[in-house]
């Protein structure tokens, strides 16, 4: 048996140094200290000291959540890579996140749900990304079906929709079709599926006017001729053609327009 002999308060608020027999023996949280009744002239055996030294190391990782908890809510893994990383042991997280979880600091469910609505409305994203990101963030899968169903078909053509309009405006000089594959497309690699993207790019009227349409593919045609300047008319003609039939343009209005466009000297 050893005897408690001086506990004395260390420069860490809330921390305790325990002196056993006059010397230092290990630091304990006042959590820890409370919990055993720790007082000078107390006596411990080795047993109970081990038990405490491992109660202090959960109380010191508990800590080390609850400050990582303070920035922003965390899924139970990214709680477990942050205790991994102050290299604390399996069985010291088991408790730390039990614990957390009992008083509610740490629920999936309610990370999930949080970052669906997070995503629709601060950074529009549909719910194929939301999907991996709450994968990547460790969440399972039965829960992240679960957030997700709190983002309906309504909810995503709407969102969809104020998407659509500002790629309309990044994609303004291209082709009326082409403008709407990229739209889809665009709405595609922001998470949406092809089913909804279609259905926003259906629902609105982003095609270009005629006369911007007009204008778009006369741009498009000068810059063809002079990059096809040194080959024959036939084949400056045909290359030209198929170009801006391949980026979208109507083969009527590429008709109407090429000639317009003037022919470098042969």
């Amino acid at each position: 048996m050893k005897k408690i002999t001086k506990i004395s308060t260390q420069k860490q608020a809330g921390r305790y140094s325990i002196e056993l027999d006059q010397v230092f023996a290990f630091g304990v949280a006042e959590s820890v200290l409370i919990k055993y009744g720790l007082a000078k002239g107390r006596e411990l055996d080795d047993a109970l000291i081990a038990q405490i030294k491992y109660d202090d190391a959960v109380a010191k990782a508990f800590n080390v959540a609850l400050n990582y908890l303070g920035h922003a809510l965390r899924t139970e893994n990214q709680i477990r890579m942050k205790l991994k990383e102050k290299s604390i042991e399996d069985a010291i997280q088991d408790e730390v996140v039990t614990r957390l979880k009992t008083l509610g600091y740490v629920d999936d469910l309610n990370y999930a749900n949080h970052f669906v609505a997070t995503k629709k409305r601060l950074s529009p994203k549909g719910p194929t990304a939301i999907g991996i990101a709450l994968q990547q963030a460790g969440v399972a899968q039965g829960v992240i079906d679960q957030a997700l169903a709190t983002y309906t078909v309504a909810d995503q053509l709407a969102i969809g929709e104020k998407l659509a309009y500002k790629l309309a405006a990044r994609y303004q000089r291209e082709a009326s079709r082409a403008k709407q594959q990229k739209i889809v497309q665009g709405l595609a690699q922001k998470g949406f599926s092809f089913d909804v993207a279609q259905a926003v790019v259906a629902q609105l009227n982003l095609a270009n006017d005629g006369e911007t349409e007009r204008a778009n593919v006369t741009r498009q045609a000068e810059k063809l001729a002079y990059r096809y300047r040194n080959d024959a008319t036939q084949a400056r003609q045909y290359k030209i053609k198929s170009k801006l039939y391949a980026k979208g343009f109507s083969a009527e209005l590429i008709d109407e327009v090429l000639p317009q466009i003037a022919a470098p000297a042969e």
